[in-house]
């Protein structure tokens, strides 16, 4: 259980970065849900929605880390 809080923690970090690196403009957003928003002008739009995935995946990622992490033995 250690080695799976351990990786949730570092894909949680991970996917907290990518969350600031959307949010600042470096990263491009992806996530339109098929509804085109980049065709009508509305890449930002797109860029919240690629934040948000970011950042809520990187907060089930950690909360994740939090339970392996106390279901762990103590040695």
């Amino acid at each position: 259980m250690k080695i799976a809080s351990f990786t949730c923690i570092i894909i949680g970090l991970l996917g907290a970065l990518m969350a600031g690196l959307t949010a600042l403009g470096i990263s491009p957003g992806f996530v339109d849900f098929g509804l085109g928003l980049g065709d009508l002008g509305m890449d930002s739009v797109k860029e919240v929605l690629t934040t948000a995935f970011w950042g809520g995946l990187s907060i089930l990622l950690l909360l994740a880390a939090i339970a392996f992490g106390t279901i762990t033995e103590s040695e």
